[in-house]
């Protein structure tokens, strides 16, 4: 096979006719998920960072840039990205519907995310919204503020409805997709079965 692990994704698409849950997982690359989700992360980045220049604190915007390269390339990428079968891909770039072109650092981790990176993620993305928002407090951009709030909150229900439900990273906190479709891909790719089963994962047969 071209590609890392068995997993069934890479597969050519032809052999997806027959799956039992096509359809049911964003199973493969489509530019449009990638789209989507940049659009409405970015639409809060643009109003949180003319709020913080308002606010008088521009400066400190390098400090998330900053932290946005640390949380994106070395510290999501291992805790939650390194789970999902698109990080199993050969080569040293991602290719998926969020973090698309960030590097590798790390191995694929079959395996579902431990606890403690499901803590370490709710920690990151707290840091990685909140950050500006406190700047806004200070600057009294009570406005700016408001509409960040608002878009964070549309971000994260865009996720949750639209894309959390068939994602093909099942341990995400986030993650909606049922059981019976997650037993079924386990079913078809015997290195993540594997993995989780030695996890304490429970498959139906």
């Amino acid at each position: 096979m071209k590609k890392l692990n068995n997993i069934c994704i890479w597969k050519d698409t032809e052999e997806c006719n027959d799956c039992s849950i096509n359809g049911r997982l964003i199973c493969h690359f489509r530019r449009k998920y990638l789209f989507s989700f940049l659009g409405f992360f970015l639409i809060f980045v643009i109003t949180a960072f003319i709020g913080v220049i308002q606010a008088g604190f521009g400066w400190f915007l390098f400090g998330w840039v900053g932290f946005w390269l640390f949380f994106f390339e070395f510290w999501e990428i291992r805790i939650l990205c390194s789970h999902c079968p698109y990080y199993g891909e050969d080569g040293k770039t991602l290719h998926c519907i969020a973090n698309y072109g960030s590097l590798k650092p790390r191995k694929y981790h079959p395996e579902p995310m431990k606890i403690s990176e499901k803590i370490q993620l709710m920690i990151g993305f707290i840091i990685l919204m909140g950050y500006p928002l406190i700047f806004l407090i200070l600057g009294g951009q009570f406005i700016f503020l408001i509409i960040s709030i608002i878009e964070i909150f549309i971000f994260f229900s865009f996720l949750i409805i639209k894309r959390c439900g068939d994602c093909l990273n099942f341990s995400c906190p986030f993650n909606r997709v049922k059981k019976e479709v997650v037993d079924s891909f386990l079913k078809k790719n015997p290195v993540m079965r594997k993995a989780w089963e030695e996890a304490g994962y429970k498959i139906n047969e």
